[in-house]
């Protein structure tokens, strides 16, 4: 005897259902843990409570900072461009970490993408601040190293400030940015046009950061490191100022005081 599915019975409660379109299926439920992450240290918290972005736009569904975390999350998952969100909208582990019905599109993503500015920078800088003093204070740290670096970041198309960069090969920007070697979070970042020597404007990028960071843990040891692109007498006066240690390679030898 030959038994279908449809003649099945089902012993157990009454409400089960058998259907066959799939499903809800994803292949982003990794997503999961980093909301978990989030909600554990208050990142979208922090975000709501400090970022703002004022324009003339009436927001229906999407609030600018909602784009915002959606595309923090899209970027986490490892999707880097606009058009993703398209294909997103309906995603319900998506739906579920942004406690959305539905997404934003990619219009709406290039929409805020487009009216970021300084301030917005400013504002996320000080998200990223306060999540560290949070981290710092749960794990309070022995030392400091500040590992500085430049990096590029290739484009493809005429984006605003977009250059070739030689040493790289590739148009793109090249960006300062700043970790915490102990632990690999990163404590600043700088967009910077492609075309800039990797020292230009470094020693303003790391003022304010050392100053804050003296004030904050004197009594532990701070170092700075470095490679050649950051062999400046500007560097060396910075760091000795703050009484920041610090390892610099240069040209033709490895700089240590």
């Amino acid at each position: 005897m030959v038994t279908i599915l449809s003649e099945i019975d089902l012993n157990c409660k009454s409400n089960g259902k058998l259907n066959f379109d799939g499903g809800k299926l994803t292949s982003d439920s990794g997503v999961l843990l980093y909301k978990e992450f989030d909600e554990k240290l208050g990142f979208s918290k922090e975000i709501r409570k400090t970022v703002n972005i004022n324009d003339n736009v009436n927001h229906r569904l999407h609030e600018n900072v909602d784009v915002i975390l959606q595309r923090i999350y899209q970027n986490a998952a490892g999707y880097h461009a606009d058009d993703d969100a398209d294909n997103l909208r309906s995603d319900f582990v998506f739906q579920t970490v942004l406690d959305k019905n539905i997404l934003a599109s990619q219009p709406t993503i290039s929409r805020v993408n487009n009216i970021v500015n300084t301030e917005t920078m400013k504002q996320l800088q000080t998200v990223n601040s306060n999540l560290l003093d949070k981290i710092y204070t749960l794990d309070p740290p022995e030392e400091i190293i500040f590992d500085l670096d430049s990096t590029n970041f290739e484009t493809h198309g005429q984006q605003f400030g977009s250059k070739y960069n030689t040493h790289y090969g590739a148009n793109g920007y090249h960006p300062l940015l700043m970790f915490d070697g102990a632990t690999g979070d990163l404590i600043k970042a700088n967009l910077r046009s492609g075309n800039v020597h990797t020292s230009r404007k470094a020693v303003s990028f790391v003022g304010s950061i050392f100053k804050d960071y003296n004030k904050k843990f004197n009594d532990i040891p701070l170092y700075l490191r470095a490679d050649s692109g950051f062999a400046k007498p500007g560097i060396y006066e910075i760091a000795e100022e703050h009484d920041i240690s610090y390892t610099v390679r240069g040209h033709d030898l490895l700089q240590i005081y």
